[in-house]
């Protein structure tokens, strides 16, 4: 799930749900096709809702800027946090643009809010 600022609007797209086709998320399943992403997370709307809105909260307390994904593990009905990645993949196979598809915008739109974000707001 990522998150990204156009003025003052937070934007937070989709959730990505990954599942490893062995039993961990290794090198084979991250890079070499062996896993499946599906977008949006097959989520009760309510494990969803509290996904986003912690993303949104954690991206406004940080002081992020531009692009941010941050990456759960999903245990019952509780999220563990495992890293906010400041410099998320942009590549055809990457989950970003998976997720901005699904939020219905296409990478030029994308790119657009981020760099206009930044440009606006410089701090």
């Amino acid at each position: 799930m990522w998150c990204c600022a156009e003025g003052s609007t937070h934007h937070i797209l989709p959730i990505t749900e990954i599942i490893p086709m062995g039993e961990f998320f290794d090198f084979a399943a991250k890079y070499e096709g062996e896993s499946q992403e599906i977008t949006p997370a097959r989520l009760e709307k309510e494990l969803a809702d509290q996904c986003q809105e912690r993303s949104g909260k954690l991206y406004r307390l940080l002081g992020c800027r531009g692009m941010v994904r941050f990456d759960y593990i999903l245990e019952g009905d509780t999220f563990y946090l495992l890293e906010a990645n400041t410099t998320p993949g942009m590549s055809e196979a990457s989950i970003i643009p998976q997720q901005a598809q699904a939020y219905g915008w296409p990478i030029a739109k994308l790119l657009d809010v981020v760099v206009t974000d930044c440009l606006v707001n410089k701090h």
